[in-house]
């Protein structure tokens, strides 16, 4: 519903349905019982306790403050509006004739009263006191007002958000019957306008997220893989160690017993006849011994005695046993330095690139450590995500222990990640399965050794699980000391969040085979993964996901289609087996155009010439090099080799395109077969030991490669005749 409408109705004076309910249960919702159980009439609702909220719906959208609203009056009208649109069959507003029957989604609660307090706190700017008091004029005069951005008055905000700013208005007048004060019987803002006209909002089912860069994509994906696979591994048992540590800190009630002096005096004499270094404190814990009183030329100033005395006595370490210990302590320090406590003695693994061994980390400190342990999970996170496809809300529901791996009776193992679906479900979600590639799955085992979450704790559902946040932290780090020394590939900046990555994917498996999204990543074991999650799970995460690929594939085949079209009216015409065809199919599409008058602007052309092509763009299939025009299966040379002529699609692993009447090469495709032509004769033809059987083969494929060549090299002058 996007116009509203607003019959004359009586006043019923001194109504008030909702005063005293509990929020929550009234909207028919689970709440923790530990929780605040906020009720109507409280000027703030605590809604953080919402037994079923999504990890998306962050801890301020759960807290609702009326008192954004200057007049207490239009406070209670902005909370019967909420809470009517929160319980839809209460029964005071299951007869409401233009209320929504639909609940809205409590994660909405928040930009709703934004909303709400715009256009009251902008009435009461202007003098307006009562809704009976709102015209038109008032309307206008705020439309004019809030469509500008409040930093810029002369930069327009976009007609979407305006729509959203208009839309409270118009709603209101939809609950006319049970607000505590209303609009004058029969005026509706903007009556027989929807929000979206008002604001000049045009809708469209096209997808505008902007796929990630190329450029881009593959350092990410590389990086990724790189951090996962030979990082991940020796920085969990880092961690372990750390955690381990953290635990034995905690357990460390006592403080250090007077024969236990003698203990970690001979740990320190050990330790230093072993040329160890003394562990290094951190800044902060520097900082707060100076402003104890420490003098700064102390030799231990920068010593971290604390943990040394926890890790060799398990107890406490204070200041009278540290200066007990003073002499040997200074002995230690001076002849063997100060180092950070963690990743010595690090392991060498070969570097990114040139694969030199080096160390995988040089010492660093706790918080050092810490903020690897984020950047290789982001790593994780924006992995899974680019091979997988999921949204930020189904990233941010995976848990610990949510990986599933099944071994198929033919052999192979499936992978599978246990999510939620968020969007377009009902509060709280429902539990689904994302079919993954096996190195999605080692991205979150290895997220889940970096985080110890228990089994059920949220991975990526931190409050630092921001995606910019995330990539920024990624990026600083790759491009900093650590990952150049690494051999890590720069990061340039530019927008990285699941949207953009799962557009990406969906574009790239659409538009296969053109190549890989990095190294080692075949698009064509994500499509399969992919496809085979929509076909166990219809209604699940992948169909969405299926759907928006079979959109891109569907527009990328057009854009092929339309593209040879326009080579063949610059007389660069296809070759092969199907080449006549089609250029009758071309000659067909000028004819229907000629048929109509041309267009006032070329937009309008290109839509027309795209309308002809539709057709043809869906029997379009495309292989590594050429494109198939499948309009009849029974001409396939795929099918009758693979002796299944019923097939509904060509089997392209399977096409011999130099002799199949229904294939053409273009020139695109000529490097393709220009490189194989190449490589046989490199690696085949070359080789003086070949066998006679294979040698005729391997000419044979030459052969035919540069046949290939040589007709897509002619096929681009009109004049030339296609041989039959």
């Amino acid at each position: 519903m996007t116009t509203a409408h607003a019959a004359a109705v009586p006043v019923l004076a001194g109504r008030h349905p909702f005063r005293g309910l509990p929020v929550i249960e009234t909207a028919g919702l689970r709440r923790d019982p530990r929780s605040p159980r906020p009720v109507f009439d409280q000027d703030v609702w605590d809604l953080t306790g919402l037994a079923d909220a999504p990890v998306v719906m962050s801890r301020h959208r759960k807290i609702l403050d009326f008192t954004a609203i200057a007049s207490s009056r239009w406070r209670q009208v902005a909370r019967e509006y909420l809470l009517a649109r929160l319980a839809p069959l209460h029964p005071d507003v299951a007869t409401l004739p233009w209320a929504f029957r639909v609940p809205l989604n409590p994660n909405s609660l928040w930009s709703e009263l934004k909303h709400l307090a715009l256009w009251f706190n902008y009435l009461t700017s202007v003098g307006v006191t009562s809704l009976s008091q709102v015209r038109q004029h008032h309307c206008d005069a705020y439309l004019a007002t809030v469509s500008r951005t409040t930093a810029d008055p002369n930069r327009p905000l976009s007609p979407s958000t305006t729509a959203a700013r208009v839309r409270i208005p118009q709603f209101l007048a939809l609950y006319t019957e049970i607000l505590s004060d209303r609009y004058q019987p029969g005026f509706t803002p903007w009556a027989g306008r929807g929000a979206d006209e008002v604001a000049g909002y045009v809708r469209s089912d096209e997808n505008r997220v902007p796929p990630v860069p190329d450029a881009l994509l593959r350092p990410l994906l590389a990086n990724c893989l790189y951090l996962l696979e030979t990082i991940g591994p020796p920085l969990a048992a880092e961690v372990a160690a750390a955690r381990a540590a953290d635990d034995r800190e905690a357990a460390s009630q006592r403080s250090l017993l007077v024969h236990q002096i003698d203990k970690v005096r001979e740990a320190v004499d050990q330790r230093r006849g072993a040329g160890i270094p003394a562990p290094q404190a951190q800044s902060s814990t520097v900082a707060q011994r100076l402003k104890g009183g420490w003098d700064p030329d102390d030799p231990l100033l920068h010593m971290a005695w604390h943990p040394f005395v926890v890790e060799t006595a398990g107890a406490m370490g204070h200041r009278r046993q540290l200066e007990t210990l003073r002499p040997e302590l200074e002995r230690w320090v001076s002849q063997c330095g100060l180092q950070p406590p963690w990743c010595r003695d690090a392991a060498r693994i070969p570097r990114h690139g040139d694969g030199e061994l080096v160390p995988w980390a040089l010492p660093m400190a706790r918080h050092q450590l810490d903020a690897t342990v984020y950047v290789v999970t982001s790593a994780a996170y924006f992995l899974t995500s680019a091979l997988s496809g999921m949204r930020t809300s189904e990233l941010a529901e995976l848990t610990s222990g949510c990986r599933q791996q099944e071994q198929r009776p033919g052999g192979g193992t499936r992978y599978r990640l246990v999510s939620r679906r968020i969007k377009g479900e009902a509060f709280g979600g429902t539990e689904d399965a994302w079919v993954v590639i096996e190195d999605v799955h080692h991205a979150v085992t290895t997220a889940e050794a970096l985080t110890s979450a228990p089994p059920g704790q949220r991975l990526f559902a931190k409050a630092s699980n921001n995606s910019n946040r995330r990539y920024t932290a990624l990026r600083s780090w790759v491009n900093g000391e650590h990952g150049q020394r690494l051999g890590l590939e720069p990061l340039p900046d530019g927008p990285v969040n699941p949207r953009a990555l799962r557009r990406t994917l969906a574009m790239a498996i659409a538009q296969r085979p053109h190549g890989l999204m990095a190294t080692k990543l075949h698009l064509k074991h994500v499509s399969v993964a992919t496809t085979e999650g929509y076909a166990a799970r219809p209604g699940g995460h992948q169909a969405a996901f299926a759907a928006e690929v079979a959109a891109e594939e569907e527009a990328e085949h057009l854009r092929l289609t339309v593209a040879a079209y326009e080579d063949y009216q610059r007389g660069i015409l296809p070759s092969g087996q199907g080449a006549r065809d089609l250029i009758t199919a071309f000659k067909a599409a000028d004819q229907a155009l000629d048929r109509h008058e041309a267009g006032p602007v070329t937009v309008i052309d290109d839509r027309r010439v795209e309308r002809v092509l539709k057709a043809k763009a869906k029997t379009l299939h495309i292989g590594v090099g050429n494109y198939c025009w499948f309009s009849d299966p029974s001409k396939a040379l795929c099918l009758k080799l693979a002796g299944t002529p019923d097939a509904d699609k060509p089997l392209m692993g399977m096409c011999d395109s130099a002799r199949c009447p229904q294939a053409t090469h273009h020139p695109q495709h000529r490097q393709v077969w220009a490189d194989h032509a190449e490589s046989t004769q490199a690696v085949f033809l070359g080789n003086p030991r070949l066998s006679k059987p294979e040698r005729a083969r391997a000419q044979t494929a030459f052969d035919r490669a540069t046949r290939i060549v040589a007709e897509i090299d002619t096929a681009g002058h009109a004049d030339e005749e296609l041989a039959p």
